[in-house]
Parts: structure tokens; sequence; C-alpha cells
């Protein structure tokens, strides 16, 4: 291999290799629109559901990442919410504290965890320049109305102080399912604050989704600032002659189709991000030793890139688990 085929990094240091990479879908790409307008009209509160492994904490990431070059300075907190078997309301403001960069976050009592968050809060928003604040609450399923509760407590604190407190809530349908309980148990005051809009994340349902993916992997780079893509790193050598993932998107499609097809399933293909970047990291990092002139990606590749995935596996799983009320929101 030339000098100039020489990869800059070990195939162990790239994100691809470590799963450490971000690139735009369209669903990522509404989504970041989305959240823009809520900004834009200062929405209190929105709900953003999808199904397991579709790439919503993936999509938080890179929508937190392009909010930041939109609104440089602007305080965007993410947190996980956490499975547990009772809600802690000293665990709930630790975790909020520990999102909110606090070092102190597991000192201290309850009434001082509430105090030093708000405080924070402020601080933040005040080197801000801005008079808002935007949480992504991820799994925000797990979430009982008790938390709910407590995050109000929070809202309602810092409008007082003229802050305004916008909550992003993302997770899987249940969520829908709690806005509907809560609005028959009469919690009007959490629905208003938290889940006045709706939006659904979809998977990856046609060749043009696909296309707009894999040319990302065509125009990231590793190093950051160097000539080196994703694409360019697994095949230098057929990068050079003209090789580019973006022209794989057809393909890569009919290989998924194909895979849906032979598996007999009844619902219309919808492709989860998790499992369509598994298919690419595979076709890359077990292909890329007969990187040639004239290598190209044979419909095989995807095929075995595909079944590798365990994309028809989790289909299955997550077709045979889901209730007939999730059927049909699924099919909207």
């Amino acid at each position: 291999m030339g000098m100039s085929h020489r990869r800059p990094v070990g195939f162990d240091e790239h994100p691809v290799t470590q799963q450490t990479y971000i690139v735009p879908t369209p669903s990522i790409d509404a989504l970041v629109e989305r959240v823009k307008k809520l900004i834009r009209l200062r929405t209190p509160g929105a709900i953003i559901f999808a199904y397991p492994r579709f790439g919503k904490t993936y999509s938080i990431r890179y929508v937190i990442s392009v909010l930041k070059t939109d609104f440089p300075q602007s305080v965007f907190i993410s947190f996980g919410c956490e499975a547990k078997k009772f809600p802690s309301e000293n665990g709930f403001f630790s975790n909020l504290l520990k999102a909110a960069g606090h070092e102190g976050y597991l000192v201290g009592t309850v009434t001082r965890k509430r105090s030093r968050l708000i405080d924070r809060l402020c601080e933040l928003v005040e080197n801000s320049g801005h008079n808002w604040i935007i949480f992504f609450a991820d799994e925000a399923q797990r979430l009982d109305v008790i938390e709910y509760e407590w995050l109000r407590d929070v809202h309602d604190n810092l409008e007082r102080k003229g802050i305004r407190m916008m909550t992003i809530l993302v997770g899987q349908p249940q969520l829908l399912h709690q806005k509907t309980s809560l609005r028959q148990s009469n919690h009007t005051q959490i629905i208003l604050r938290f889940m006045i809009a709706e939006m659904r994340f979809n998977g990856l349902l046609n060749a043009e989704d696909i296309a707009t993916c894999l040319a990302g992997y065509d125009e990231a780079k590793f190093p950051d600032k160097s000539d080196w893509t994703y694409t360019r790193f697994f095949f230098p050598i057929a990068y050079a002659n003209g090789l580019r993932l973006v022209d794989q998107a057809v393909p890569l499609w009919d290989a998924f189709c194909r895979a849906h097809v032979k598996a007999r399933f009844d619902f219309a293909i919808e492709i989860p991000m998790q499992y369509f970047a598994h298919t690419v990291e595979i076709a890359l990092t077990e292909n890329s030793k007969h990187d040639s002139g004239n290598f190209n990606f044979s419909p095989s590749i995807w095929d075995a890139a595909v079944g590798d995935s365990s994309y028809v596996e989790a289909q299955e799983e997550l077709h045979l688990g889901l209730p007939a009320k999730d059927l049909a929101i699924r099919r909207i």
C-alpha cells in the first residue's frame, strides 16, 4: 500500500470501529428542526417517541451538538431516567445535579440538593445570555408521577426567576399511554408543562433515507481536519478509484427488503438506526481487507452484513412483544 493509502491511525482507534460516531438521518434532521421551532415558540414540553434501537439516545447527542452550533452558550442538559423499584427524591435530584455538571451531586440532604440545583441552573442560564434552558429526558417512560411533580417544582421555581424551562421527553410509545393516563387522572399540570407537543421518531423508510445516512460516511472525517473520510479509511485504494458509500443506497435498501421478505414479515419495513449502522460497520470492517482498485460492494456482501446485524431477529422480537395498541401506532 502506497504512502497516500497508509491509514493515519489504527483500526481500533477509528470511531466506526469503536461505534462512537454520529451520522445524520432524515428523522434526526426533522427532530433538529422541530426542537428549533419549540425554542422559537418557547413551547414548555414535548414528547419524542420511538421503538427500542431506533436511535433515540444517539439522536439526542446529535441534536444537542447541532443546537450548540446554532445557539452558542445556550444551556442544554441531557439526563437519563433510571429504572427503579421506588422513586427516590434524593436520587432524582442527584441525577439532575450530575447532568448539570455539579461536582457535589452526591452531597447533602434533598433540600440542599434542590436548592443547589436551582442555583446551578440559574448560574448556567445567566452565563448563557439567554433566559431559557432545555432538558432532554432520555427513556422518559420510566418517570413516575411523583418524579414529574418534582420536575414540575424545578420548572415553576425557574419560572419565578424569569427563566423559561423547556423539557423534551424522549422515550418509547408508552409515553403516549402515560399522557392518556395522566389526562384521565386529572394531572393536567404535568401535561401542560411537559407533554404539549408530540413527534414520532421514525426509522429508515426508503433508499433515499439510507442515502442520506451513507453520505455521512463519505463526508465525516477522522482524524478531524484531515482528508480521511470514513469511507476512505476502510477502502483507501477503492476510494481513490471512485468508491462512495452513497452509491450503495439502493443495493443496501434492497438487501434489507430481501431480508424482510425472506422473514415473511407482514408489516411495512422500517429500519432502526441501530441495525442500519451495525450493518454498515460490519460491511466496512469485514471487507476492508479486500480493498483494491476495482472493489465494490456486491449484493452478497450486503446480505451477509444485514444477516450478521441481527436485524431480522430484532424485528421479530419487537413485533411479537408489541401489544395491539402499539402496533397501531407503529403503522402510523
